[in-house]
């Protein structure tokens, strides 16, 4: 097994480095594919569908491979000028190259549905991506005029995304001192989470809250957040969309409806949880009333000790091979080809991602962000992120590129069905009742941030951006709706917690720069879980859920739980995955507490 410090990537398969000349020579691919398609194919979709969508995805293979590669170093080392540079020109070259399909879309939608089945009927390759073509022509509505489409494209580059990308370089210079030594977010973060000392995790949460101020840090995501919402703002208007979530709701292949209903059932019922569990943590921490500080606390007789990073290996892969060998072999593999990036260094984006991508005809790879400190958070982080890996490698190799990446709503199952296993796995080795009730109450204290924490950021943007329509919003906008949706959640101040040094925490969400990103983590774990529920009751269960990963983006969260029997429709739905997760493990929690006279 690899020491942690050696556990890097190897970008190899896709160039070897910024310099590499097959960069530009791709690039050169694209604009000739582009202009092949413009030429060729364009008004011509009602006869020559198939051999414009081969051009397309080749082009796509192309223009994901240069994306990922420049995203994937640049999450290593954000403060390089040179890799941002290099960059931001792939990336106005290429936004530039595939402005010129943005006839595509409309071309494709106005075919009428005798030409368009045809063509379907005489093409394995338009069937096989039928779904894709399907929600273009389903969703057509939404375009602009093909000019529009092509200048809107075409600006893309130096908008949101150059934004983010400023934040995320400015992110890593951050630097935040206690008690005379000096961190980065990442590391005061797990300090203010994980620290087993009450009064050190409110000093680095202090420190957390106060120099995101005085850095300026503040002030940019201030002003970065108030672009995003007034751009969305304009684009919902001219687009014709009824409400500021429906263009996301539409991307995840969700109806209104159902996503009503995820919150109304997390923030009336997973809520009640969220405090059922703070004052089980009040009492274990014996305070009359939590600090924001403690919302992540230890449990105090949760286990100190530092995981190895091959033990959090051994750990998640027995877990995947008790479930499913099929899904540890793919794991393995990652490992195996050195796609993982484990350790905090300097320069190094904090958080954890996986990117999967299919390129280099067709080859699908998959490669894995972590800042790995052995904590049991960074194991359950590392099943989650795997999870997704098995996901997009199944996807990819049945699907292609063009559908490959399910909906964010329900991408997180196969990454939160991967810590369940995980979780599974742990609690079945535990004999001490102590370390089953810590283990049981931090699994709980996760399931809140993944549910309830997100419904609230949820809610925070849902504010936020009806509030933008009025104007810009300042910091204290921002601080105040933050204090609102806390309250919201987590009760008023005093009931459970004291909101101190906590206004400024909004700032650090990055998933605001996307907006709604954020309910599909609460989406995802309670989709999950009703799904986990029933593993062991279906003898072809596995064979199920793999098919059901390999589906990418061809089905929606309706037809996907057919064959399990579960229908997310119904509001029921949502309420079950509550029970049978975090009121489950609290009610286990209990009962333990009480044999244990804590």
């Amino acid at each position: 097994m690899q020491k942690l410090e050696n556990v890097k990537w190897d970008l190899s398969p896709l160039y070897s480095s910024i310099h590499d000349i097959k960069i530009q020579n791709d690039i050169l691919k694209v604009k000739k594919l582009t202009q092949k398609i413009t030429l060729e194919y364009k008004g011509k979709l009602k006869s020559h569908l198939e051999d414009c969508l081969k051009n397309i995805i080749q082009i796509e293979e192309i223009s994901s491979k240069i994306f990922a590669f420049f995203y994937l170093m640049s999450s290593r080392d954000a403060d390089n000028q040179e890799i941002k540079k290099s960059m931001s020109k792939a990336q106005e070259d290429i936004s530039t190259l595939l402005a010129d399909l943005s006839f595509f879309d409309i071309e494709l939608s106005k075919l009428s549905i005798n030409d368009y089945n045809k063509q379907i009927k005489a093409s394995k390759l338009l069937l096989k991506n039928k779904p894709y073509l399907d929600n273009i022509r389903k969703n057509s509505k939404f375009l602009l005029d093909e000019k529009v489409e092509n200048i809107i494209y075409k600006m893309s580059p130096f908008g949101v995304s150059e934004w983010d990308d400023m934040i995320d370089e400015e992110e890593t210079k951050l630097s935040f001192k206690l008690k005379r030594k000096y961190y980065n977010i990442s590391e005061i973060l797990h300090i203010s989470s994980n620290s087993h000392k009450s009064k050190l995790r409110n000093m680095a949460l202090t420190e957390l809250n106060n120099t995101l101020e005085t850095s300026g840090y503040l002030n940019l995501r201030s002003r970065a957040l108030n672009l995003v919402m007034g751009e969305k703002n304009l684009f919902d208007k001219e687009r014709g969309f009824k409400h500021i979530m429906q263009a996301r709701n539409i991307d995840n292949n969700l109806d209104d409806k159902s996503v009503e209903a995820l919150h109304n059932a997390v923030l009336h019922y997973g809520s009640i949880q969220g405090k059922r569990y703070y004052n089980i943590l009040k009492k274990l921490l014996k305070k009359k009333v939590l600090l924001w500080s403690d919302r992540n606390a230890p449990i105090p007789f949760e286990s100190k000790s530092y995981i190895d990073w091959d033990k959090s290996v051994d750990i998640v892969l027995n877990a995947y091979n008790n479930f499913s060998p099929t899904l540890a072999n793919l794991i393995k593999d990652s490992f195996k080809n050195n796609r993982i990036d484990a350790p905090v260094y300097k320069g190094k984006t904090s958080g954890a991602y996986n990117y999967t991508i299919v390129c280099n005809s067709s080859k699908v790879y998959t490669w894995t962000f972590l800042n790995y400190m052995g904590s049991i958070r960074d194991v359950m982080t590392l099943a989650h992120e795997l999870g997704h890996s098995v996901h997009g490698q199944l996807a990819g190799k049945e699907q292609g590129v063009l559908q490959v990446q399910a909906p964010m709503a329900y991408a997180e199952t196969a990454s939160i069905f991967g810590e369940m296993l995980t979780f599974e796995y742990l609690i079945s080795k535990i004999k001490d009742k102590r370390e089953k009730l810590a283990l049981l109450l931090s699994k709980a204290n996760d399931w809140i941030n993944s549910v309830n924490r997100q419904i609230s950021f949820s809610f925070f943007e849902q504010k936020a951006h009806e509030k933008r329509k009025a104007g810009k919003l300042s910091i204290d906008d921002f601080n105040s709706i933050w204090l609102e949706v806390s309250k919201q959640m987590y009760g008023e101040d005093g009931e459970i917690f004291k909101y101190e040094n906590m206004q400024n925490l909004w700032c650090y969400v990055g998933h605001f720069m996307r907006p709604f990103y954020v309910y599909a983590y609460a989406f995802g774990e309670l989709f999950t879980q009703s799904l986990f529920a029933i593993k062991n009751k279906n003898k072809n269960f596995e064979k199920l859920y793999i098919d059901m990963l390999k589906s990418g983006s061809t089905k929606n969260a309706t037809d996907l739980m057919k064959p399990f029997g579960l229908d997310p429709r119904n509001e029921n739905f949502w309420i079950n995955g509550i029970d049978i997760s975090i009121k489950k493990w609290l009610d286990e929690a209990e009962i333990l507490i009480k044999e244990l006279k804590i």
